[in-house]
């Protein structure tokens, strides 16, 4: 796996589009012609802001690592030349694949899965979570909730957004590992605030099997809610960042988890 800061050397050339094809073993995300009307206008209007990123073939063709769309866009003009961001270092498969998805994150022009899936991919190609977050400029915990959401099944993913988000669908089905109960409540909840979401769940994870209506009861006492400060040692602050972490929470999220568990068997 090449090192990250290789992936940034680059040189301008402007080329006949006609030898530059896709690079479909590499190519981070499938091409999505919605709204390439309107790219197509805006370099019609603009020209190219941000020309394609290829590598350079023995035979003087170029295979297509990122920009896809710009390529049909400019396809689609009937252009005869585009300007191309040509990598220097060649690069394997994992490699290219590696560029194709630092670039399309940073354009933020993936969607949910698609990103899921490159989160996945690099964390796995570059063998750190760490090094991995660092080359997309995201957190950790980020990271990992993207590839997480690569793991659960389709019939979630689609849920997002327009039933629920990532990061809930993400928790319900680690309260819910069965696909069809996750996607039932998450049709219950769906009509609920962000802070009204959080409370079911927080509710839910303490009993995963009680009823609806008792689920709601006690998400209701959950309104009433203290910010508390908690001095760590400097090792266990380590260990606790290290623990959300793993299991793909924000330290106050699982901060959270563990108070409420704690205060609900005390209860008991």
């Amino acid at each position: 796996m090449a090192k990250q800061s290789s992936i940034l050397f680059h040189k301008i050339e402007t080329v006949p589009i006609s030898k530059v094809t896709v690079w479909d073993e590499v190519e981070a995300r499938l091409l999505n012609t919605d709204g390439i009307d309107e790219l197509v206008k805006s370099i019609q209007e603009e020209g190219l802001q941000n020309p394609p990123v290829v590598q350079k073939n023995k035979d003087g063709t170029f295979k297509l690592i990122a920009g896809q769309r710009r390529l049909e866009a400019l396809t689609r003009i009937g252009a005869k030349t585009i300007p191309v961001l040509v990598v220097k270092k060649p690069y394997d498969d994992e490699d290219a694949k590696a560029v194709s998805i630092i670039e399309n994150l940073h354009r933020k022009q993936m969607n949910n899965v698609e990103m899921a899936q490159a989160c996945d991919f690099l964390i796995k190609s570059m063998k750190s979570t760490k090094k991995a977050s660092k080359a997309l400029g995201i957190t950790p915990q980020t990271l990992r909730k993207y590839a997480g959401f690569a793991s659960i099944p389709s019939k979630l993913q689609e849920l997002v957004p327009k039933i629920i988000s990532k990061n809930e669908v993400l928790r319900l089905y680690r309260i819910l590992p069965k696909a069809e109960d996750s996607i039932e409540i998450a049709n219950k909840i769906k009509r609920y605030s962000p802070s009204a979401k959080k409370r079911y769940l927080d509710a839910l994870e303490l009993d995963p099997t009680a009823p609806h209506a008792t689920i709601r009861r006690m998400a209701n006492h959950f309104k009433e809610k203290q910010n508390i400060r908690i001095k760590l040692s400097a090792e266990n602050a380590k260990l606790f960042t290290k623990i959300a972490t793993d299991e793909t929470l924000e330290p106050h999220e699982l901060a959270a988890k563990i108070i409420t568990q704690w205060i609900s068997k005390k209860s008991k």
